[in-house]
């Protein structure tokens, strides 16, 4: 009995020396921060961005619509397809940065921008900005 009384203190004792050192070790750990779902030549696809493509359609199918349970099959069953259109799009932006397409098509979407907001009676950054978010659309970061 009196060993048992003994055995207990001293097993939490190592027990709470061992802890620490433990949870240092894990934080010297890699952390995943994102998963690499396809590699295209020098880029990636990741997992965060295959979400993110799946939240927006079954956003888009349940506006349209259907149940959210419905929205997420539906989008499941178009996973690989949808995989595929990322991958596509990955090489889709390194042909034109190979081609140096992107000044030329950065200058003609501004271009285009600029006509789109003159139709408008839009006269500046800031209204164009808020016409973006009114009509649900995100408006670029580095517009200003």
């Amino acid at each position: 009995m009196k060993l048992k009384s003994i055995l207990i203190p001293l097993s939490l004792l190592a027990a709470f020396i061992i802890s620490p050192s433990l949870a240092r070790a894990q934080e010297g750990e890699p952390v995943v921060v994102d998963e690499v779902i396809a590699q295209v030549n020098d880029g990636v696809v990741t997992l965060s961005q295959l979400k993110r493509e799946m939240r927006e359609r079954v956003e888009t199918l349940t506006q349209n619509g259907m149940t959210a349970q419905q929205a997420n099959l539906e989008v499941e069953k178009h996973k690989a397809e949808l995989i595929a259109t990322l991958v596509n799009e990955q090489l889709l932006i390194q042909k034109g940065k190979e081609l140096d397409l992107t000044d030329r098509v950065e200058a003609e979407v501004n271009k285009r921008m600029l006509e789109v907001a003159k139709e408008n009676g839009i006269t500046s950054i800031d209204k164009l900005d808020e016409a973006m978010r009114q009509a649900k659309l995100n408006p670029p970061d580095d517009a200003h």
